[in-house]
């Protein structure tokens, strides 16, 4: 269920939308072959593995050919907010947290954290002192608008502002 959760949190994927396609009568159960279509129409690269442990979850007692969506779709949706917070309105919510994607091998050390946050300190003081604006020069190399830019873009960005950081 994480990365299915990590899937719709990245993408912001209302999922229960695409099941209640192949669900007419709004019943809250669809066939299994439709249920594994629309998670793979999400572009979720789940295993059979995964799909077969997802229907087995979720398959209906009366109808064991059906999948229960809905029940599905609540679990899923519960990363973005809770069920029912009109009733509950002083309910504190715990905030949702992705797993990591970094390797924990590749971490900093205290020395070369030390060495990136003075880097980083010098870089802000001399923005703030020749009064520069870098956001529109990121947003210039990101063609595509997808918040990353490539290690050649990102330091030709800081050689052009004549912004000297080391290796």
């Amino acid at each position: 269920m994480t990365k299915i959760r990590d899937h719709v949190k990245r993408n912001r994927i209302r999922i229960g939308e695409f099941f209640q396609d192949h669900d007419p009568l709004r019943k809250g159960r669809i066939d299994a072959t439709k249920f594994r279509t629309t998670l793979y129409a999400q572009k979720l690269q789940l295993t059979t593995q995964e799909y077969q442990m997802l229907e087995d979850r979720f398959r209906c007692e009366k109808d064991p050919i059906k999948i229960k969506y809905y029940d599905f779709n609540e679990e899923v949706e519960r990363i973005f907010t809770e069920k029912d917070l009109e009733k509950n309105p002083v309910k504190a919510l715990s905030a949702y947290t992705a797993p990591s994607i970094l390797d924990p091998k590749n971490l900093l050390s205290d020395a070369e954290e030390k060495e990136l946050q003075t880097c980083l300190d010098r870089i802000r003081v001399e923005i703030k002192n020749r009064r520069l604006l870098i956001k529109p020069f990121f947003q210039d190399k990101d063609k595509s608008n997808s918040g990353f830019i490539t290690n050649t873009r990102f330091r030709s960005i800081f050689d052009n502002l004549k912004l000297w950081i080391t290796q």
